[in-house]
């Protein structure tokens, strides 16, 4: 099996729509509200990411199999909101954060999550940031699996309020 991972470009958006929507439906069989009524990745973001070089497609044997993007812990939209329980470890003045995992569902079953979601981590420290954050829908214990298998450490629990269900676990690597 040949795979690569890569800056995820406009000619690969319906590949990527088309992946959000398997997840959606995993999730849905899952019976996981993560993702639903309107919320989680979408084309407009998919398509603000790719503009700013956030977005990173998993390629295996010349497919699109995965999607993830990093996005920078600037303050703004897309910045963690506060914990409601626990607390971030905050020694780094910047982070990036992991958004939008999601694999296409002919991977389903192959083991590719946590070394997918480990060469965003390996990309993050290319980049430059020392802290690295990600969260999940607490019901979705196979993507909490994942990150714990990845070396992220639950920090706490937030509160996305505009978000229907929106609490969520949350989970940080720090090196040094």
């Amino acid at each position: 099996m040949n795979q690569e991972i890569r800056l995820a470009q406009e000619a690969d958006l319906d590949e990527i729509l088309a992946i959000f929507e398997a997840g959606r439906a995993y999730l849905r069989e899952q019976d996981i509200v993560q993702w639903r009524c309107g919320n989680g990745p979408s084309q407009e973001k998919a398509e603000r990411d790719i503009r700013e070089g956030y977005s990173y497609v998993l390629i295996i044997d010349g497919k699109i199999a995965g999607y993830t993007s990093l996005v920078p812990g600037d303050p703004g939209p897309d910045r963690f909101p506060e914990l409601t329980e626990g607390t971030w470890d905050e020694r780094h003045p910047q982070y990036v954060a992991v958004h939008s995992v999601a694999l296409a569902e002919f991977t389903r079953g192959q083991g590719i999550a946590t070394p997918f979601l480990k060469e965003m981590i390996a990309q993050a420290i290319d980049l430059g940031y020392k802290d690295i954050r990600i969260d999940t829908h607490p019901e979705n214990q196979i993507m909490q699996k994942v990150m714990v298998n990845a070396g992220f450490v639950r920090r706490g629990t937030m509160v996305i309020p505009e978000t229907p269900s929106g609490t969520r676990h949350t989970f940080q690597i720090i090196l040094d």
